[in-house]
């Protein structure tokens, strides 16, 4: 989890979604690399799904675009279903949930998917 607070904290500090793909890479082969702890990884990343700060959906989205954890998609489900707090997130939650998807609308936004 500290890569990710590392891709966090990129986003706070750069513009654009090319400063965080070499950490987003990292995050995943954290996660691919170790099954055994998917339980823990998936929390923490629902715990993501209802955090505001830069970087989120480009994290949630990258990594679940890959791992495509239904967990994680439940819960960004039910965000969209029933909004908490800020109703302005849920953009940022139908964003995280294409994600899901083959034909995710963003994923030329990271080399990984653009074909380059």
């Amino acid at each position: 989890m500290q890569v990710v607070q590392g891709v966090l904290a990129t986003a706070e500090e750069t513009c654009g979604a090319e400063e965080l793909e070499s950490g987003l890479e990292r995050a995943l082969a954290i996660l691919q690399g170790n099954p055994e702890l998917r339980g823990q990884f998936e929390n923490h990343m629902i715990a993501l799904v209802d955090s505001p700060r830069e970087g989120v959906v480009e994290i949630v989205s990258f990594l679940m675009h890959v791992l495509r954890w239904e967990a994680v998609r439940g819960a960004v489900e039910e965000r969209i279903r029933y909004p908490r707090g800020d109703v302005s997130n849920l953009r940022l939650h139908e964003a995280m949930l294409d994600s899901f998807s083959d034909s995710w609308r963003d994923r030329d936004l990271f080399t990984r998917f653009s074909g380059a």
